[in-house]
C-alpha cells in the first residue's frame, strides 16, 4: 500500500452513510474552479455514474471495506478509491493507470437534490476558437456541447454560463477536460484550457454563425508504396481470405476518440460480411503492458476483430508502421483498401457529441459500398 494512500486512511473516517439521493455531483479539483459534473445517486456500497451529456460513465464498485472503497473505471482503466464520510460524501483519489502511477487528482462526490428542471427552449451557440470549433447550446443557465478540431472532437462537454463566464468540463474515463473563459461582447477572453493537472493551455474565441468544419477528414494515400503491413500484401490477404475490401484503424486503447470509432466499426462489421477489419493499436508503456492492455481493451467493448500492437503511442512510429496513409496526423486514421489496390484513407473522428457524426457513418458506408463487388 502506497504511503499516501495509508495518510489518507488514517486521516479520513468510515462511519456510516445518509439516505440515498436520486443524484449528485464528481467535483475533481484540478483549479480552484475545478471540475463539477452531475451523478446518479451517491449511495456507499453501489456503483457511481457520472453523467456527461449524452454518456454515462459508470465507475465499478470492486471493492467496499473497512480499508476504503474502491471503483473501477471503465474501458480506459485506472480507479477511484477513498473513504466514506458519515454525512455521506465520498472523498478518494482517481488514479489514471494511462499514466505514471503517481498522476492521482482529488474527487469528491457528494448527494445533492436533482433541482428543478429548466422551462426555456435551448439556444445554439458557435464560436471560432483557438482550440477548435466550438458547438453548444444553452438552456438556462446550463450549457453543453462539444469542440471539434480536424483531428476529432473533445466529446461531451457539458457546463454553465455563470454571469458572464463560461465554464466546460467533462471526465469520459481517460481524460479530466476543463475549460473557462469570459464572455466580452461577440468574444471569449483570459481562456484558460485544463487536462488534468499536467496540461495548461490559453484559448480564445469570436462567435460565429458558421458551422462549415473548414476542413476535410479525406486525405491523400502514397499511390506508389507498397500496400503491406509488416511484409504481408494486403491485397494478396483480402484475396486469400475472399474479402471485397480491407478496413485498417490505427488507433490507441488510450485515445476516446478511437473509442467512438470502435463502436461505428463494430456496428458496421454485423453489416458487411465482404469486409476485414484490423485494428493497429499504438500504446503508452512497455510492450507487455500494451498486449496486456489491448486485450482488457477487446473485453471491454467485446471487440470480434483482430487488434494489433503497433509500437508506442507515437504518430510517427505508427507512420512507419503503415507509410501508404500518407501520414498519421491523429489517432484514429483509417484504410479502406480495395481488391484491386485501390486506396481511401480518413483521419480523426467526429465521434456522436457532434454535429457531423451522421456524416461520418455515411462515409464509412459510402466508401465500403463502393469498395463492395
Amino acid at each position: 500500500m502506497r504511503e499516501g494512500f495509508s495518510l489518507f486512511l488514517v486521516v479520513v473516517a468510515l462511519v456510516g452513510c445518509r439516505s440515498p439521493q436520486n443524484s449528485g455531483e464528481a467535483f475533481f479539483y484540478v483549479d480552484p474552479l475545478g471540475v463539477s459534473l452531475k451523478t446518479g445517486a451517491i449511495t456507499q456500497g453501489e456503483n457511481i455514474v457520472i453523467k456527461n451529456e449524452g454518456e454515462d460513465i459508470v465507475l465499478t464498485l470492486v471493492n467496499d471495506g473497512v480499508d476504503g472503497s474502491v471503483y473501477s473505471v471503465p474501458v480506459f482503466g485506472g480507479s477511484v478509491w477513498g473513504k466514506w464520510r458519515e454525512d455521506g460524501v465520498f472523498c478518494g483519489n482517481w488514479v489514471d493507470s494511462l499514466r505514471s502511477p503517481d498522476y492521482t487528482i482529488p474527487v469528491q462526490f457528494t448527494p445533492k437534490p436533482l433541482g428543478n428542471p429548466c422551462a426555456e427552449k435551448p439556444t445554439p451557440f458557435i464560436y471560432e476558437t483557438t482550440l477548435g470549433k466550438l458547438v453548444a447550446e444553452q438552456n438556462c443557465d446550463s450549457v453543453k456541447g462539444t469542440i471539434l478540431t480536424p483531428t476529432g472532437d473533445y466529446r461531451y462537454l457539458n457546463g454553465k454560463i455563470d454571469g458572464r463566464k463560461l465554464v466546460l468540463n467533462t471526465f469520459d474515463g481517460a481524460h479530466l477536460f476543463l475549460f473557462y473563459a469570459d464572455i466580452k461582447n461577440d468574444s471569449l477572453v483570459n481562456g484558460v484550457f485544463k487536462s488534468g493537472n499536467h496540461y495548461e493551455e490559453a484559448w480564445s474565441g469570436v462567435k460565429t454563425n458558421s458551422l462549415e468544419a473548414g476542413w476535410s477528414s479525406k486525405q491523400s494515400p502514397l499511390i506508389n508504396h507498397p500496400l503491406d503491413v509488416g511484409g504481408i500484401d494486403l491485397v494478396q490477404l483480402l484475396d486469400s481470405l475472399e474479402k471485397d475490401v480491407l478496413v485498417i484503424d490505427v488507433m490507441g486503447t488510450w485515445c476516446p476518440n478511437c473509442y467512438d470509432e470502435v463502436r461505428l466499426i463494430k456496428s458496421l462489421k454485423k453489416e458487411y460480411d465482404e469486409a476485414l477489419f484490423i485494428s493497429l493499436a499504438f500504446e503508452r508503456g512497455d510492450s507487455l503492458s500494451a498486449l496486456k492492455r489491448i486485450e482488457q481493451f477487446k473485453e471491454a467493448l467485446s471487440i470480434d476483430w483482430e487488434v494489433l500492437y503497433g509500437g508506442v503511442a507515437n504518430k510517427q512510429v505508427a507512420n512507419n508502421c503503415v507509410p501508404f496513409m500518407g501520414g498519421i496526423k491523429s489517432f484514429p486514421t483509417t484504410a479502406f483498401i480495395s481488391k484491386s489496390g485501390d486506396v481511401v484513407v480518413h483521419t480523426g473522428f467526429s465521434g456522436p457529441a457532434t454535429p457531423f457524426y451522421e456524416d461520418e457513418v455515411g462515409f464509412y458506408t459510402s466508401t465500403l459500398n463502393s469498395f463492395i463487388e
